[in-house]
């Protein structure tokens, strides 16, 4: 069984290579990795270069943000099951795809298969965060680690691609869109989440991408407007 991994960065030079390293020195060979830089004008494509033997494929061209990356890197996905980090992610240890391919080979029911992830560096430095929940919470808010999560490749050829409209919260927006949406959480550590943390201007943003999703999607718990028109009125207002 292949798994699938998609980097997705801008400007990585300082993290790439950790994160690169963090794939290749995986004990599970049956993998693929597909990077998508977004045209980075520091030392990212040199990076790339040194690295072609580890990447199955990658590109650096201007883009129109993360979720186009995503929806362009889908173009050369061949794994059963797929995992989206950040250049300045990376895999907790040498062992996370060989247990997680141990899980996933036997699991024909979940769409969604996720663990826990680790943050490193900035105020949440040490913070674990993932663990089982309740599905109707999605509903409220975004409970799946997206950097620990496992997506069954055919969830996409039924979802469809990732809304570019969403510049943060595109990974939330995606789940809503199917209602009988099934995940499992193992208790394992999947990926170390880098960098200085978010900024508060960052978490506005994504919370209010959270909730143009839940309306787009007529899942928005509390919301008492409920039309697809609300989302440009969000948009325009907040300009993400």
């Amino acid at each position: 069984m292949k798994l699938s991994i998609v980097v997705a960065v801008y400007n990585g030079d300082k993290t790439l290579q950790a994160c690169i390293d963090s794939i290749a020195g995986q004990t599970y060979t049956n993998r693929e990795l597909i990077i998508m830089d977004a045209g980075s004008t520091d030392g990212t494509v040199d990076i790339l270069q040194k690295n072609t033997c580890h990447a199955s494929h990658w590109e650096s061209a201007p883009d129109r943000g993360i979720a186009h990356a995503w929806n362009k890197a889908m173009n050369h996905v061949h794994g059963e099951w797929i995992v989206f980090l950040g250049a300045d992610d990376r895999l907790h240890d040498e062992r996370v795809l060989a247990d997680m391919a141990e899980v996933l080979s036997n699991d024909s029911v979940n769409d969604v298969v996720y663990g826990k992830i680790t943050f490193e560096g900035g105020a949440a430095h040490g913070l674990v965060v993932g663990n089982a929940a309740d599905l109707s919470v999605l509903r409220r808010r975004m409970i799946i680690p997206h950097t620990a999560a496992f997506h069954r490749r055919v969830f996409f050829e039924e979802v469809g691609q990732f809304d570019e409209a969403f510049k943060m919260a595109m990974d939330y927006e995606i789940l809503l869109r199917k209602k009988t949406l099934a995940a499992r959480f193992v208790d394992r550590h999947i990926t170390v989440m880098g960098g200085e943390g978010v900024s508060s201007r960052l978490i506005k943003k994504t919370l209010l991408e959270g909730r143009a999703a839940q309306i787009k999607n007529k899942v928005d718990w509390r919301a008492k407007i409920e039309t697809w028109h609300a989302f440009y009125q969000l948009r325009h207002q907040f300009k993400f």
